[in-house]
């Protein structure tokens, strides 16, 4: 794993709610990021479909990987805006959310996000806008 990664591995161990949903860090380079999820029991709404929800988070949580592998350490961001669009729906296997930085401004980053299953097919799609808090 590079530094970026390792970074990322230690700030996902202190965020309670990271690890609540299960969320895995596969890789951070600069300016974008890959993360999975199990698809668990808890994750489920009442269709046994994963709930909307939380491709939400995951495409929330990828970008704002993205953002933070671009930031000096101990500098912060937080979402400012976010939109999503749902694909289709996923039930089983392992979700990847992979998100890259577009725009870096001085206190404004824009980041979008795909969010696939285990076979690459496309299950929701989305952009954030995160405010760097100096």
């Amino acid at each position: 794993m590079n530094e970026l990664t390792n970074r990322e591995v230690a700030f996902t161990a202190r965020n309670s709610f990271r690890a609540a949903m299960g969320i895995e860090v596969e890789s951070v380079d600069a300016g974008s990021a890959v993360l999975s999820l199990p698809v668990k029991e808890h994750l489920l709404q009442t269709s046994r479909f994963v709930h909307g929800g939380v491709l939400a988070v995951m495409v929330d949580a990828v970008i704002g990987t993205a953002v933070r592998s671009l930031l000096p350490s101990g500098v912060t961001a937080v979402t400012a805006e976010m939109n999503i669009n749902y694909i289709r729906p996923v039930k089983d296997g392992k979700i990847f959310a992979r998100g890259q930085v577009v725009h870096q401004g001085a206190s404004l980053l824009v980041g979008t996000a795909n969010i696939e299953d285990e076979q690459g097919k496309l299950l929701a799609t989305g952009r954030a806008t995160f405010f760097v808090k100096t």
